[in-house]
Formats: structure tokens, C-alpha cells, sequence
């Protein structure tokens, strides 16, 4: 147990209320360092004295209650601004007690209104502050995804697109090709260019697109935007890449999936599908 452990357990441990485990620690501590020991016999000191204070005639229902005490003034021998000195001092060493030794005040003291009132704010004083430290982990861990999002932004075949990580990469080179080669190929797409759909496909999906030349090429001829990419997986001879984005057709947002292969230290696409 370090230095600022003890200190913050020293009041419970004056008053008795540490369970046997931690107050064997905090009495290890103490009897090593001497600046601890210094403060829990100051604090010992200060804590008695409220309790004494506390128990004394001076902080009696009889004096607290100030009307009864104003009716029965001839029965003390001091004069009532003393005695009125004397409650200001003993309510102002019990709220002072409040803010400085809160677990004492509410175990001594927990009737009187004032410790109420100032056990009352110094909780809400808690929560908010809890509260406030909730909200500064929430705005980091928010800043933290921001700042990672930016460093994912790529620029590929001029489009700058956020890349996802949905697998572990298959190197840095090989992640690249295959990004700008389903890209390009979209491009042609949109472009309605089939010969050069057709150059970036393997020789079985070659036959696939000149049989489904209408449902290959896009409709729309307008404007389009990449929303996002993964990076690229591999699933044994066969790489896996995902492109989101949206166009002026009727369907605003959309995912083509695709499936590639490497032929001769070339990729080509071997499939490719439109999901909504």
C-alpha cells in the first residue's frame, strides 16, 4: 500500500470502520513511513477531539436548540452572546468536520441539518464529478476513433476511400493491387467499357460477363462516390474485397463484393456480386 492509498483510508481507520485485511496494511504503512504516521497522528488528534466535542455539555440538544436556550438563560452562568459564540464554534468545527472528515461527520454528527445539508452536496459534488469523468473518457474514446478514422482514408485510382479492417492483411503491396484492380473495375463499369471489365477477369469469368453484359454494366452514367473498402482477404487461393458506394440510380447505397485470383503474379476477378 502506497502513500496516497493510506492517506485516503486513514480517517475510516481512526474511526474503526476498515475491515481487518486493510487495516493491517494501513498499520504496515504507518510503521514505515514516518511522514504517513505524522499525518494519521494529526488526523487521530483532530477526529478525537470532534468526538469529545461531540459528547461535551457544550454540544447538547439544550445549546443547539437556541430558543430553548434563549428561554432558559438563568440557568447558565454565562451570558448569552458567549454562549451564542459558543454554538457558532462548535456548528462551524462540525461543518468544518463535514468537508474534512465526511465519514466522521456522518457517523457522529448525521442529524444535524447543516452536516445533512453538506453530506447532500458534497454526494451531488460526487456524481457530477463522476458524471464529468464518464464524459471525458466518452469524448477521448470518440477522438481516438476520429483520429484512427483519418489515418484509414486511402487514395486509390483518385478516390479517397475509408479502408476497414476486417482481416488481417495479406501485405501492404498485394492489399494495394487488388484495391486499385476492383476499383478500376467498377470505373469501367460506369463507363459501360466491357472490353476492359473483361481484361481484369479470369478466363471462366470472362464467359460469365459476355452472358451477363446487361447486368455487368451500370445503368447509371452519372456520378458516383466510394463510401468505403475492406482490406483484402485470403481464404485459400482465393482474395475477398468489399466496396461500398452510391450513385443517382434508385438505389442510393449499395455493396459489390468480390472474388479474386492470382494468376501469374496478376490478380484477376473470378467473381463479382451486387448486394443491397
Amino acid at each position: 500500500m502506497n502513500c496516497e492509498e493510506t492517506l485516503e483510508l486513514l480517517e475510516e481507520y481512526i474511526i474503526g470502520e476498515l475491515d481487518l485485511e486493510k487495516r493491517q496494511l494501513v498499520e504496515k504503512h504507518l510503521q514505515d513511513c514516518s511522514d504517513c504516521n505524522t499525518e494519521y497522528m494529526e488526523t487521530e488528534e483532530v477526529i478525537r477531539g470532534l468526538h469529545n466535542l461531540k459528547n461535551s455539555k457544550i454540544a447538547s440538544g439544550d445549546i443547539l436548540n437556541m430558543s430553548k436556550m434563549v428561554g432558559e438563560r438563568k440557568k447558565w452562568e454565562m451570558p448569552i452572546p458567549s454562549v451564542a459564540a459558543a454554538v457558532f464554534f462548535v456548528m462551524f468545527l462540525l461543518t468544518s468536520s463535514v468537508i474534512a472528515f465526511p465519514t466522521f461527520a456522518s457517523t457522529f454528527a448525521p442529524g444535524l441539518p447543516v452536516v445533512k445539508q453538506l453530506l447532500e452536496t458534497q454526494k451531488d459534488y460526487n456524481t457530477a464529478m463522476q458524471e464529468n469523468q464518464e464524459i471525458k473518457i466518452l469524448n477521448e474514446k470518440i477522438e481516438q476513433e476520429n483520429q484512427q478514422l483519418k489515418k484509414n482514408i486511402k487514395e486509390i485510382g483518385g478516390f479517397s476511400i475509408v479502408e476497414y479492417q476486417t482481416s488481417q492483411s495479406i501485405g501492404e503491396d498485394d492489399n494495394d493491387k487488388v484495391q486499385n484492380l476492383v476499383i478500376n473495375f467498377i470505373k469501367a463499369q460506369y463507363k459501360g467499357d466491357i472490353e476492359k471489365i473483361k481484361a481484369m477477369c479470369t478466363e471462366e469469368f470472362k464467359v460469365q460477363v459476355d452472358r451477363m453484359k446487361d447486368s455487368i454494366l451500370m445503368d447509371s452514367k452519372g456520378d458516383f462516390v466510394f463510401t468505403q473498402i475492406t482490406n483484402i482477404s485470403k481464404e485459400g487461393d482465393s482474395y475477398f474485397v468489399s466496396v461500398r458506394l452510391n450513385d443517382t440510380s434508385d438505389i442510393p447505397d449499395y455493396e459489390l463484393d468480390f472474388e479474386l485470383k492470382k494468376i501469374n503474379d496478376k490478380f484477376y476477378v473470378s467473381f463479382e456480386g451486387k448486394d443491397v
